[in-house]
């Protein structure tokens, strides 16, 4: 997936060409996106896997403010 397309803050330490695993990008957008690059993520990668990712994340980091909130604003 092109990780250019989302606000470059977000990937600021990886190559810009880098080919990541949709886990990562899913992960880096929930933690440190913009509302756009949310909606963008949930165009690009589908809600059916973003819930995967955040049902085996969830609970484990310091992120579930920005993990409730994908779920409930931008998923609902």
């Amino acid at each position: 997936m092109d990780i250019k397309e989302f606000s470059s803050h977000i990937f600021w330490s990886y190559n810009k060409s880098a080919e990541l695993k949709p886990e990562i990008i899913i992960k880096q957008v929930i933690s440190y996106g913009e509302v756009e690059d949310m909606i963008l993520l949930v165009k690009k990668v589908g809600e059916k896997r973003i819930l995967e990712v955040i049902k085996n994340w969830k609970g484990r980091e310091k992120y579930d403010k920005h993990i409730n909130f994908m779920e409930k604003v931008i998923l609902d």
